[in-house]
């Protein structure tokens, strides 16, 4: 290797992790850092990692040596912080220096980079701090003033001010400088001080050397490492385009979206307004058949008056003529009637009508007296009223039955009877109020007898209510049911004679709400705030309970049982002290005693229990008492008996209110009682009347009278002839009126239907013809039928149309639209806009959008991988020149790269076509170029190129984590290496140098990081070292710095030996730390060895003599 290089001849740490000042010095090829692990080799290689990247960052320090847990920072190395997390400068403010040492082995310029701090002991960041350069060497002794403090900034600024002034050779570009920034810096260092390097690729790959990973398969870890990725930045390129295009794209796919769904809007309503003039013409069709129709009845109703008219006429005549007849025979019978009048027999024929009258009115008040006197018995027939009633009142009665009336007897009666009405109404009024109270009684009884025979008790409904908010109120609380019981339901009376007694004494109390004493307290502070329940009681359970309450012998509480012991001991306190008793000398001689009659003493004081607490309030007890049962029930029978027997008394007292009591005038009474009496003296003298009246009638009067009969028949006869000749009058005009009435609607519904309507001759025509073989009523039903159909198709239509309607105005919720609108007219107009203006515009901008992605897409993707992969190629062709040059045995490295047989492999073709490599393809223009439709490339590939373009379009949505993924995605597109398989394989060759076999090294290795695995990883890893500082165009001399952390692991002496070889033969200047157990195995083929070691958070290195270590190993082995 002939090419001049820049190697790095010294290192200077001043404060740096557990280094306080330190200079190393490096060989030109191989350097050794050996040392356990945590001695501090890292430390050193990430400060060189830190002057050469010119980065703070974390993410590339410890990448060896460290796992994620233990990952440091540069602030943390400048305050040498320890794993125990103790820091050898926390509590201080200092500075500190890192520096490298570059010599040109051409010119011998030297040249120093590095970086000084300033960090104070509250700093949580790197805040002070100076990228810098000089030339000539370290100054001695590296950075530290005479009184041993590393040099500050301006001491830094104060060297570099003087060598910018001094005769030393400082070779290209000024070079004493601070940098006022990281790029300043980076540009400075790249383009001059290394030697013209491209600092992406340099840094690249020295990171991913330091962080080597010998996991990963051969042909993985050649891709990694020794083909870089591509630098172009194509994807945002192309991003930025495909989204406009995409925005292009959608702008035309909604486009026409909106025409098609305006489009269906109109197509729907026009269908609508087709049905609709279709209902309008059979609607116009049934109008003109009504038309004709009306006319037709108008013309007969006319007709029809015409003729009734003249009936009329011949009518009025016969009228006339039966009028003036009637009047000649009407004045003959007038004649005949005065002639019969005139004589005697009229007279008495008039005397007998009178009589006739007088015997009817007679008649009718006979009748009337005897209901009077009827009337009258009832107070003396009805066994219940005549206890009311008295003896001169029967007597009054008795006098005026034989008929002795007068009006003094009948106003006494009438006194006398109001008297005994009121006096019955004073008994209605006992009876009600006695039926009130027996009802009441009688169906509290039943009530009882019902909720005993279903084992019910009768409490009130406030102490239910209680009973349940206070249970609810504490079950609440708890989080659980919790019970609350009626006192009188946990106990029962075991001897009967004894239950009235407990009843009664328990009184109110047996009624009380009851707890388990565990809840007892809670219960009283609830019930505090019940104060709607102040007649209900509240029993505190636990303070009975506590209190142990002790009952006396021969008391009531050994007639009762309960199950609970909570309420035995109320029981114990209430009728422990109650002493049962059979008589007065017994109750003297207790306190408080009862006795089974329910006579109580207590206080000194008798008293009688109430009946209503051990009756009707009884409920002690889980069972009804069988004889209490029977008890109520024969109260019950007894009650039942005494409101029928009330019931039957209040009937006949309230029929006494009608009976007669002679309320009218006196004297109308008296006028009846005489009506009989006189009734026989007219009925006499009708019976003489009647007598003479048929002596007369035998003479001439019975020729008047038969005349008089035919006349008056005569009379009737043309009278009804008259009627009927009236009757027929009156119905020609009735007829008439009908007609003329009915002609007035139909001409006024003729004028109605007529108005607006516009006569169509073509309709009039059709109608005509269609009424000569069929009727109008048969045609309109068919119309109406017809209506009937295109109703129902109408509204499926009008349905479509809102759905349709619906459906743009959902997609496009910004449109002036409702939905609600009555005519098409806007849709129309607007869907006329569209594909006129609008659509042809966008799809003229789509397809020139078109063909400028798919140019770019040509030209700055396809074209690009293009260009990197046959780059890769040539690539390829060098390191394996280089390979070629360094024999491991018999055999020799080789690297292969084929299309790649994973999904992006379907790509291969299309990105290495012929095509590509056109002149004609690198003209950007537009103008005067082929369409794309036409270009043979795309005619081609063009599905490919479309799924390709598909890879690259950007997301939609704007979440930032989803747009980091997707360009991932794009990434792994754009990256040449993703369609490429990368291999080595091991050439074996005979002494001529004929290949005999080649062996690919994954497949005589495996995948392990075994030494077979190593080899030709490292061999292929300082090849391409070796290329990227090969590849660099500038002629001047440049570094070939290679830096390798925990190398070598797994590979024996030899193997490490030819690797070492291979890289003295590249001029490639190593710094590789190594465990000790690697150290003897490695020294004969290094330059220069430091030993690492870590004592007390301080590290300390020490130059290692190669010759000295190699005598005592050669001891050793002796």
């Amino acid at each position: 290797m002939s090419q001049n290089k820049k190697i790095f001849t010294r290192m200077c740490l001043n404060n740096w992790g557990g280094i306080n000042h330190k200079v190393l010095e490096f060989h030109e090829y191989v350097n050794l850092f050996s040392g356990k692990s945590g001695s501090g080799k890292s430390t050193v290689m990430d400060a060189i990692q830190v002057i050469l990247y010119g980065s703070f960052s974390p993410s590339f320090l410890n990448k060896a040596a460290d796992d994620a847990k233990n990952r440091r920072s540069v602030l943390s190395y400048l305050r040498g912080e320890q794993k125990d997390g103790s820091a050898n400068r926390a509590d201080c403010d200092f500075c500190s220096v890192i520096a490298l040492e570059i010599e040109d082995m051409g010119t011998h310029i030297v040249t120093c980079v590095g970086i000084a701090f300033e960090v104070r002991k509250n700093d949580s960041e790197i805040k002070k701090f100076a990228y810098f350069s000089h030339s000539g060497k370290m100054p001695e002794p590296g950075y530290m003033t005479e009184d041993g403090f590393c040099y500050s900034n301006q001491d830094i600024r104060n060297l570099i001010n003087q060598r910018a002034k001094s005769s030393d050779n400082r070779g290209k570009g000024e070079v004493n400088r601070i940098y006022a920034s990281k790029e300043a810096y980076l540009g400075m260092l790249y383009d001059v001080i290394l030697g013209y390097l491209d600092p992406n690729r340099f840094i690249t790959m020295e990171k991913s050397a330091i962080a080597l990973k010998m996991t990963n398969g051969t042909g993985q870890f050649i891709r990694d490492y020794m083909f870089p990725k591509s630098t172009a930045d194509t994807i945002e390129t192309i991003s930025e385009q495909l989204d406009a295009y995409r925005q292009i794209k959608e702008k035309i796919e909604d486009m026409r979206n909106r025409i098609e769904l305006l489009t269906e809007i109109r197509d729907n309503g026009q269908q609508l307004v087709q049905l609709q003039t279709d209902i309008v013409r059979a609607e116009a069709m049934i109008r003109c058949i009504d038309i004709e129709d009306l006319k037709a009845k108008i013309a007969a109703a006319e007709d029809d008056k015409s003729r009734i008219e003249a009936e009329q006429a011949v009518l009025q005549q016969t009228a006339e003529q039966l009028m003036e007849q009637r009047t000649q025979t009407e004045q003959e019978l007038i004649r005949v009637s005065a002639d019969l009048q005139a004589s005697d027999l009229g007279s008495k024929k008039q005397q007998l009508d009178e009589l006739n009258a007088r015997s009817r009115m007679l008649t009718d008040n006979s009748r009337q007296w005897r209901k009077v006197l009827q009337g009258l018995k009832n107070w003396e027939e009805d066994d219940v009223i005549t206890d009311y009633v008295s003896n001169p009142v029967l007597n009054l009665i008795e006098t005026i039955t034989e008929g002795t009336v007068t009006e003094e007897i009948c106003q006494d009666l009438h006194l006398k009877i109001e008297s005994v009405k009121q006096e019955i109404e004073n008994e209605l009024e006992d009876y009600s109020e006695k039926k009130r109270e027996n009802t009441k009684e009688l169906k509290e009884k039943q009530r009882l007898v019902d909720d005993m025979k279903n084992n019910r008790k009768s409490y009130s409904e406030n102490l239910r209510s209680a009973r349940s908010a206070l249970e609810r109120k504490l079950s609440d609380r708890y989080g659980r049911t919790i019970k609350v019981q009626i006192f009188a339901d946990l106990f029962d009376v075991e001897d009967e004679e004894w239950k009235n007694a407990i009843e009664g004494r328990l009184g109110r109390l047996k009624f009380s709400l009851i707890t388990e004493p565990n809840y007892a307290k809670d219960a009283a502070a609830i019930f505090r705030d019940m104060k709607q329940f102040e007649e209900i009681d509240l029993i505190h359970s636990k303070a009975i309970a506590d209190s142990m309450p002790c009952p006396q012998e021969n008391s009531l509480y050994e007639a009762v049982t309960t199950k609970e012991p909570y309420v035995d001991d109320c029981l114990k306190r209430y009728l422990g002290h109650i002493i049962k008793c059979r008589s007065i000398e017994e109750l003297e001689q207790v306190r408080d005693g009862v006795t089974p009659d329910c006579y109580s003493y207590s206080n000194f004081i008798f008293r009688h229990l109430k009946k209503r607490d051990y009756t009707t309030n009884a409920c002690i007890g889980g069972k009804v008492s069988k004889a209490r049962l029977a008890e109520y029930e024969t109260d019950v029978t007894r009650l039942q008996k005494e409101l029928d027997e009330v019931n039957l008394m209040l009937q006949r007292l309230k029929a006494a209110r009608d009976f007669e009591c002679l309320k009218g005038e006196s004297s109308y009474y008296v006028n009846l009682s005489n009506a009989e009496r006189e009734l026989s003296e007219v009925n006499k003298k009708k019976a003489a009347l009647e007598e003479a009246i048929r002596a007369l009638k035998e003479g001439k009067y019975k020729e008047l009278e038969e005349k008089e009969r035919t006349l008056k028949q005569q009379m009737k006869e043309m009278q009804d002839a008259i009627n009927e000749n009236q009757s027929q009058m009156n119905e020609q005009i009735r007829r008439h009126e009908k007609l003329s009435g009915a002609n007035e609607e139909r001409s006024a519904q003729l004028k109605e239907m007529s108005e607006g309507y516009v006569p169509n001759e073509a309709i009039e025509r059709e109608v005509q013809e269609a009424l000569k073989n069929r009727s109008g009523q048969s045609i309109k039903n068919q119309k109406n039928a017809e209506i009937t159909v295109l109703n129902g198709q109408i509204e499926e239509r009008a349905e479509t149309l809102r759905a349709s309607r619906n459906r743009y105005i959902f997609a496009y919720p910004a449109s002036p639209f409702n939905g609600s609108e009555k005519s098409n007219e806007a849709y129309e107009k607007l869907l006329e806009e569209y594909q006129t203006d609008y659509e042809p515009a966008y799809e003229a901008e789509f397809e020139k959008q078109c063909e400028f992605i798919y140019k770019s897409l040509r030209e700055n993707v396809i074209a690009t991988i293009h260009g990197d992969i046959k780059a890769a190629k040539r690539h390829t062709y060098e390191i394996n020149r280089l390979l070629r040059e360094t024999n491991f045995s018999d055999s020799t490295y080789q690297i292969k790269i084929e299309p790649a047989k994973n999904e992006n492999g379907q790509f291969f073709d299309m990105l290495m076509a012929e095509e590509l490599d056109s002149k004609n393809l690198d003209n950007a223009g537009f103008e005067g170029q082929i369409s794309f439709g036409e270009d043979a490339f795309y005619q081609k590939y063009e599905q490919k190129i479309k799924l390709l373009t598909d890879k690259f379009m950007p997301p939609r949505e704007d979440d930032e984590h989803l747009r980091a993924q997707r360009r991932k995605e794009m990434e792994q597109y754009a990256d040449y290496r993703n369609y490429l398989s990368f291999s080595m394989f091991e050439q074996v060759t005979d002494e001529e140098g004929n290949v005999i076999r080649e062996n690919f090294v994954d497949d005589m290795a495996g995948r392990d990081s075994g030494g077979e695995g190593q080899n030709p990883k490292y061999v292929a890893l300082l090849a391409g070292f070796a290329m990227l500082y090969m590849q660099q165009n500038n002629r001047d001399s440049k570094i070939k710095l290679v830096l390798l952390d925990e190398a070598f692991s797994k590979m024996d002496q030899e193997r490490s030996a030819v690797c070492l070889k291979y890289a003295r033969k590249m001029d490639l200047q190593l710094i590789v730390c190594v465990p000790d157990e690697r150290l003897q195995s490695l020294i004969r083929n290094v330059d220069c060895v430091y030993g690492f070691r870590r004592y007390q958070n301080q590290i300390s290195m020490m130059h290692i003599d190669k010759g000295d270590y190699l005598k005592l190993m050669e001891g050793e082995e002796e």
